[in-house]
């Protein structure tokens, strides 16, 4: 369950989306900090804002941060690349920290799906 919430549907927020993850928790970022992910953290970044979704919502495994128990971490493959999502809830509220492409991926922690 996810959608695309644009600035007119909440005046309140400028969310550019929220997404239900496997777990039931809702994850969503601001419009400003997408950008800083797209423009200052990952240049590199491929994907867009429907992958970021799908990787949350439909993610192949999903491992726990070593360093942060609040912190998971979803996987796609797409092609020849996988996407890596980094969330984190806090308070009840989930968030995307980060998110960009591997052709090599690194997974530690536990993993929290499937089981």
């Amino acid at each position: 369950m996810s959608r695309i919430i644009k600035n007119n549907d909440t005046p309140s927020t400028n969310w550019p989306f929220e997404a239900i993850d496997v777990f039931g928790k809702r994850i969503r970022t601001t419009k400003s900090y997408w950008e800083k992910i797209k423009q200052e953290k990952h240049k590199e970044l491929r994907f867009d804002i429907t992958e970021i979704i799908k990787t949350i919502t439909r993610p192949e495994e999903v491992y726990k941060s070593i360093r942060d128990e609040f912190i998971n971490i979803h996987y796609k493959k797409y092609k020849h690349e996988t996407l890596v999502v980094v969330t984190k809830h806090l308070n009840g509220d989930g968030f995307l920290i980060t998110a960009y492409q591997t052709s090599k991926i690194k997974r530690k922690g536990e993993k929290l799906w499937p089981k």
